[in-house]
């Protein structure tokens, strides 16, 4: 299986437009375009200006020499326009960057994030307006001379993705018109529009929102995946969480927060607070911003007069209620994993078998901010829906997570490691490689549904030699009602789910001590075709032909033969004193 970084989470590159997208040059260019015609006596409007926002300058130039009669010739028109341009953008300096396009893009860049400039304007006026501006660490620059065809043609984006070595279709341009819009999703690109002049109508692979004001690289790439294949829009960006990645809000509800609606009969309702959306119910509708400002807590009432009790959800209920495309590690499971697996503050963890991301976000939770945990999936798609809902939960990208998609053992990083957490089919396969990584002392759980798993499982550590002799437990969960005198098991419960095994690494080179409990009789017999324990010697459990040991006096054969008693004679009447 071809193993690859998480690519389909994350563009391989972000393609900026320059006018009205990073900086505000297009009062500038209205201004100008206003002025040049004037001084040239050709008849143009501000209006006419906003009906031509994404146009090549030089087209614009040929236009007004058009208007003109021939009367001026278009470069003279061009080098008025951009020469006014310049001049005006360097004066305005580092106001003239649009609200939250600095921010973005210095996070971009501390994220690693590969950056190219795309724009319609000659390549020299580019350079000379950033060269009053700080460095923005853009890797590659197309201006619009530097194309054969400009916007709306494609060409410009496919060069861009080109020069810096990636695959157009997965990068992720940032445009403010439909003009520029049209040439990102006609190279591939995934597009999010900011319009500045005009609306840009939503299209396939391309998304609409307002500002990059307070967007984040993690809201921006969310917006990337949620745009694959499909029409997207921006909700509410969920408040951000508190520094120690837990995910937990407190305070007054906002928009784009998940709460939770609880009726009188106990059913609950999730909602994501969204200014303008009602919830309906049988019982009517209950306006977002009756919950939106309001502390958490309250109750609110329907159109018909049903209450409803308002809480954040808290991460058990989360967990099995978020999206997956994979069966979740129910609480009851992770909770026991992260006790007896001893995940702490700080730890460097291993996981392989990602899912849809529920052990992901204990653990997270768990090792806090200063921690690492290097996840593996093989599918894709469940990892793409793990890693949003992480995100979804904490607000943001936890920046000790590296998720990969691949074979553990093909993929594994050669990095120390505290603590090992294995969901998958068939942990046996992984051991010797996680043993390799996994420092002495450290801890490995294995999560396995079947009772073949857990033998398979047990019975590898054991031939391994290098592990303590490895626990199993299964939890299972009960609920109980409790009213006055009324006091009974309740109707919910949690049965199997699934087994844990616990280990923990010797040092190199150590091997377990032999075990002084011998297996049960036949464990290793004939019939079994599974690892062998180094400490169970073939002599302790050979079996002769006829199927039958020869029993020990005084206590029960290995095979469970009854062993020979002591006669015992009646007593005599005498000495019963009958």
């Amino acid at each position: 299986m071809k193993n690859s970084s998480f690519t389909a989470a994350r563009p391989e590159a972000v393609l900026w437009d320059f006018d009205s997208t990073l900086v505000n040059t297009e009062p500038l260019w209205t201004q100008m375009e206003v002025e040049v015609a004037r001084r040239h006596g050709i008849e143009w409007s501000e209006q006419e200006s906003a009906s031509i926002v994404g146009t090549a300058v030089t087209r614009l130039a040929e236009i007004f020499s058009e208007r003109s009669g021939g009367r001026v010739d278009a470069g003279t028109i061009l080098d008025d326009l951009v020469g006014g341009v310049i001049e005006s953008a360097t004066r305005q300096g580092e106001e003239l960057f649009l609200p939250g396009t600095r921010a973005l893009l210095a996070e971009m860049e501390q994220q690693g994030v590969k950056l190219a400039l795309v724009s319609s304007s000659p390549r020299h006026m580019i350079d000379k307006i950033l060269a009053g501006l700080p460095a923005l660490g853009f890797s590659e620059i197309v201006g619009g001379d530097e194309v054969s065809a400009n916007k709306p043609d494609p060409e410009p984006y496919r060069k861009a993705a080109e020069l810096l070595g990636v695959d157009v279709t997965k990068c992720l341009v940032l445009e403010d018109s439909t003009t520029g819009a049209d040439s990102g999703n006609g190279a591939g690109a995934v597009v999010v529009a900011i319009p500045a002049m005009a609306p840009v109508p939503e299209a396939r692979r391309r998304v609409v929102i307002d500002s990059l004001q307070d967007v984040t690289v993690a809201q921006l790439f969310q917006l990337y995946r949620r745009c694959i294949g499909q029409p997207a829009k921006l909700v509410a960006p969920p408040p951000p969480a508190t520094e120690n990645l837990s995910g937990v809000r407190t305070g007054v509800m906002q928009a784009g927060e998940r709460v939770t609606l609880t009726d009188s009969k106990g059913r609950r309702h999730s909602l994501l607070l969204t200014p303008g959306k009602s919830f309906h119910a049988t019982k009517g509708g209950i306006r977002h911003e009756q919950i939106i400002g309001q502390p958490e807590g309250i109750t609110v009432d329907s159109v018909g007069g049903a209450t409803y009790l308002v809480m954040r959800p808290l991460l058990n209920d989360y967990m099995v209620s978020m999206p997956r495309e994979a069966a979740v590690i129910y609480p009851k499971d992770a909770a026991q994993i992260l006790m007896w697996g001893d995940i702490y503050p700080g730890a460097r963890v291993l996981e392989a078998g990602v899912g849809s991301g529920a052990l992901s976000l204990a653990m997270l939770r768990a090792i806090g901010p200063n921690g690492t945990l290097n996840s593996y999936e093989r599918r894709e798609d469940f990892a793409e829906v793990a890693r949003n809902n992480v995100e979804t939960f904490l607000g943001e990208a936890h920046p000790g997570w590296k998720l990969t998609v691949g074979d553990l053992v093909e993929s594994l990083r050669d990095e120390p490691v505290d603590r090992a957490v294995l969901d998958m089919l068939a942990p046996w396969e992984c051991i010797d490689a996680v043993g390799d990584v996994l420092v002495p002392g450290g801890v490995l759980t294995c999560y396995v549904a079947t009772a073949t798993q857990l033998g398979r499982v047990m019975d590898t550590l054991r031939a391994h030699g290098g592990w303590t002799e490895p626990q199993a437990t299964e939890t299972t969960q009960r609920d109980w009602h409790a009213e006055g005198l009324a006091i009974r098991p309740g109707h919910g419960s949690t049965g199997h789910t699934g087994f844990l095994v616990h280990s923990r690494r010797l040092a190199p080179g150590v091997e377990a001590p032999m075990r002084k409990r011998r297996p049960a009789a036949g464990a290793y017999g004939p019939d079994y075709t599974g690892p062998r324990p180094k400490n169970v010697p073939m002599s302790n459990q050979e079996v002769p032909e006829n199927g039958m040991a020869e029993p020990r006096p005084g206590r029960p054969s290995e095979l469970g033969v009854p062993a020979p008693s002591a006669t015992i004679e009646p007593a005599s009447v005498e000495e019963t004193g009958a």
